[in-house]
């Protein structure tokens, strides 16, 4: 039986200034990884803090890219996680900002091991059967510069993510590039292609890209009979006027469920105990929408009962690209790390090199689909780096009719950590 998948390949591209005139092969072999240290296990409530923090964030973004209308799907997991590598070499306001805006707000001695111990607890997932997962973290140079990586960060970068560091011929701007979206489609099942183009590595200025990419391929604990799937309208506006065909997926099944007085909430569990889907559907004659954020997020999962229900859930499929992340960081309060004369990553590379970083421009693309399998989904995200230059009654069966626009979110319930978040607002046209 197939399975479905999510998975992501989060991009951070950091440059620097300098011409590299070195034209040896693209890559050097990529260096051992320092695992002599063993990264610290924290205790439960103490992942359970940092998902809150990380939630934080996933909502704030996932709000400001809200756009009535318009379908949204990203992994703030993978973008927390690429801008993490890079506030690891941030030093002063600029890291007094990234903490801010981002919610790194554990302690310091705590942070980047609590990206180390969710990273190790969704890739045991993999290691269990019931599902694919794997996290994978790489930082590529260019080779002009390579001994102007300190020693600490090469150090931070390895322990805490695990991560590949190699060095490339960053003057070959389409083989440098060739490189690396290799590199991301062998860790992403082919589904990211061409995440850095030719023209990321030459605005790069001999700097490094670091990549996060993200990989989930699992099936629903109980899948959707396909004989079951029918076509339906999808209502586009609250008043019904503009609607959609869709081939809406049924099921009767027990399910974690919460009914509110403006929205219904359904859980839908994958065979991987750990995952699940959240599906929050807007009550349409209710004049105030349910409030999607890290508060009510908690409280929905905390309410949830499992009950029998009659689902029905369109079966989607589509590309998307997430609004521009750089002026959201930016309207957030993140203003010093785009500054070409603020910004201070210099605790990733040596200082007295001239090899000064800002962040340039931030992207990010996904893809999902959701069907009677399960659910696949990808995306990327590139930050681009410049050189500075109730009662008890007889059961009633509720109906979970997902028509009109919705949002869902797959989460690792242990850690209540959101992984993807997206709204279902344009279903595109069935493809059968």
């Amino acid at each position: 039986m197939k399975y479905a998948l999510p998975l992501l390949a989060t991009l951070l591209l950091i440059t620097l200034g300098c011409a590299c005139n070195s034209k040896k092969q693209i890559a050097d072999e990529v260096k051992p990884l320092d695992n002599e240290h063993v990264m610290p296990t924290l205790k439960p409530e103490l992942m359970s803090e940092f998902a809150g923090y990380n939630g934080e964030l996933a909502f704030r973004l996932y709000n400001m890219a809200d756009t009535e209308g318009k379908n949204l799907f990203f992994s703030p997991h993978s973008i927390s996680t690429a801008l993490s590598m890079a506030y690891g070499g941030a030093r002063g306001s600029t890291r007094d900002e990234m903490k801010k805006v981002l919610s790194f707000l554990m302690e310091d001695d705590l942070h980047h091991p609590a990206f180390a111990n969710l990273n190790q607890a969704l890739n045991e997932i993999g290691k269990r059967g019931n599902a694919s997962f794997n996290v994978a973290n790489g930082l590529f140079q260019a080779r002009v510069y390579e001994e102007l990586l300190l020693p600490e960060y090469r150090k931070l970068l390895q322990q805490s993510y695990d991560s590949d560091i190699e060095s490339l011929d960053f003057s070959d701007y389409v083989g440098s590039a060739g490189y690396i979206n290799n590199w991301v489609l062998d860790r992403t099942n082919n589904r990211i292609k061409d995440l850095v183009s030719p023209d990321h590595i030459q605005a790069s200025n001999d700097g490094m890209v670091l990549v996060n990419a993200i990989f989930f391929k699992g099936n629903w604990q109980r899948q959707f009979d396909p004989k079951a799937t029918y076509e339906a309208p999808f209502y586009l506006t609250p008043d019904r006027k503009m609607e959609k065909p869709v081939k809406m997926m049924y099921a009767k099944e027990r399910f974690g469920y919460l009914e509110t007085p403006n929205c219904q909430v359904l859980e839908l569990p994958y065979a991987e105990k750990d995952l699940a889907m959240l599906v929050i559907l807007p009550d349409e004659n209710s004049k105030t929408p349910p409030t999607i954020d890290e508060t009510s997020f908690k409280r929905w999962m905390g309410m949830l009962k499992n009950q029998e229900v009659m689902v029905h859930l369109p079966r989607f499929k589509m590309d998307l690209e997430f609004p521009g992340l750089t002026d959201m960081l930016k309207k957030m309060g993140m203003v010093s790390a785009f500054n070409e004369v603020t910004a201070d990553f210099t605790g990733i590379r040596d200082p007295k090199g001239g090899a000064d970083l800002f962040i340039k421009d931030i992207i990010h693309k996904a893809f999902v689909e959701v069907n009677e399998e399960g659910t696949e989904a990808a995306a990327a995200t590139g930050v681009i780096m410049a050189t500075k230059s109730a009662a008890t009654l007889e059961p009633i069966i509720p109906t979970f009719r997902a028509d009109h626009p919705f949002t869902y979110i797959i989460f690792h319930r242990p850690t209540q950590s959101i992984l993807f978040i997206g709204k279902l607002a344009d279903p595109p046209k069935p493809t059968d």
